[in-house]
């Protein structure tokens, strides 16, 4: 081809020289090629603009008709668990914050009786070593009071025996007779005699109040022993709260510190009360989500819906609403939107897969209306009045105008009560006069 070009355009370029009529034939074949390869591009260019004003001519407009209108509403929940053991911050009667100074891994699955979590017990060690202290000392105090209050006693009884014998001595002075003694001699020994018989009385006292104040005053000591005995053993009562096992098995799943706006994890002071630890029954998780009041209508108990996870895409779960709150709550601190709490059950559970506090999206099918006469939403327009109409017809230009009262709607299609027959045919709003090849 390139040399035919070649020659034929060199005869054309010299003047008064005729070409050969070879070279004219093949010049008119070349020629006609070109026009009919030009014709079919326009031919296959023009039809796509035939197909796209058939398929515009086909979206301008819908035909009434009966249709089921169903609602899908979604909403967002989280794998929780039913039944849960939580673990608080322990009560300590010997302080009041607590420190985490061990936690077990959150996730982690722990058999019932295996540690998993400690508080910082230093400073009831050094209260427990000075309770010893105290105990130790009010046993020692007691054994010394026994000491004490014996050799108290035995002191006594010498006392007592003392005075005994110096009656005894004064009895046998007082019964000498009167005629054998000088006057003064013979009143001296009755005086000693009396003074015998008053000191043997007063040991005898003595002893007796002794004896009878010895269990007292043991008591008074007692008293201090068990004071410190008590305290000894309130503190080691809190040491053994500080050391939490697992109360069944199952899994670590941490609380929140509120303060930091972050998980619980070691170091954080705590005070009691305050949810730490909980390890939920894995047997009774259930997804619980929050619907906006706008939805809260078209929901039951025991209205079947579709759960699938965030983590696991592709698959599907079954479930069924098992309650609905009657008390909305606002969504979030920051939130003004009220909602309510709804609790599912997944007619299956795979533990495999479906772990506590997962993203769960809920998915449910409400009908609105069934064999009710519908058309697409983008058929209806809104006067200044605030009424729905619509353009009856086929044609833009010759399109009528048509109020009707409309019912139930979903994404898609809006329900007709009265202005439209089924098979009447509606022009979507916005659509263009006239349309054009």
């Amino acid at each position: 081809m390139q040399r035919t070009t070649f020659v034929k355009s060199k005869w054309l370029l010299r003047p008064g020289v005729t070409p050969p009529p070879l070279l004219v034939a093949v010049a008119l074949v070349w020629l006609g090629s070109r026009r009919l390869s030009t014709t079919e591009a326009q031919n296959e260019a023009r039809a796509p603009k035939d197909n796209n004003l058939a398929a515009q001519q086909e979206r301008i407009f819908h035909t009434a008709s009966k249709a089921d209108i169903i609602q899908t509403i979604l909403f967002t929940g989280e794998l929780r668990s039913q039944r849960a053991r939580e673990i608080t911050v322990p009560r300590i009667q010997s302080g009041f914050a607590s420190t985490v100074t061990f936690p077990a891994l959150e996730g982690a699955r722990v058999k019932g009786g295996e540690r998993i979590l400690e508080f910082d017990g230093s400073a009831l060690q050094s209260q427990k070593s000075e309770a010893e202290r105290k105990l130790d000392e009010a046993k020692l105090k007691i054994a010394k009071t026994k000491a004490d209050l014996e050799a108290r006693r035995a002191d006594l009884l010498s006392e007592l025996a003392q005075a005994e014998g110096n009656l005894k001595v004064a009895q046998l002075y007082g019964r000498i007779s009167r005629e054998l003694l000088p006057a003064n001699q013979y009143q001296k020994y009755q005086l000693d005699l009396e003074k015998a018989k008053l000191a043997l009385d007063k040991a005898k006292e003595t002893l007796v109040n002794h004896e009878s104040s010895i269990a007292a005053q043991l008591a008074l000591v007692e008293i201090e022993r068990a004071q410190a005995e008590i305290e000894l053993k309130k503190i080691e009562g809190d040491l053994a709260l500080l050391s939490v096992d697992a109360p069944q098995d199952g899994i670590v799943i941490y609380g929140d510190n509120w303060a930091n706006n972050r998980k619980i994890q070691v170091g954080d002071t705590l005070f009691p009360g305050m949810p730490v630890v909980a390890i939920p029954d894995l047997s009774s998780l259930q997804v619980v989500g929050y619907v906006y009041d706008t939805e809260l209508r078209f929901l039951s108990p025991g209205m079947v819906c579709t759960l699938t996870l965030d983590a696991v895409p592709g698959e599907s779960w079954r479930g069924r609403i098992v309650s609905l709150s009657s008390v909305a709550s606002r969504k979030g601190f920051a939130s003004q939107h009220k909602v309510f709490r709804a609790e599912i059950q997944p007619e299956k559970l795979d533990l495999s897969v479906m772990k506590p506090g997962m993203t769960v999206r809920v998915e449910l099918a409400v009908s609105l209306a069934s064999g009710a006469l519908a058309i697409p939403r983008e058929c209806l327009g809104l006067d200044p009045e605030g009424r729905y109409y619509v353009r009856k017809g086929t044609d833009p230009k010759n399109a009528a105008v048509q109020v009707v009262k409309v019912g139930v709607f979903n994404e898609r299609l809006a329900q007709i009560q009265s202005g439209l027959n089924p098979g009447e045919t509606v022009l979507i709003q916005g659509s263009p006069a006239e349309v054009k090849p």
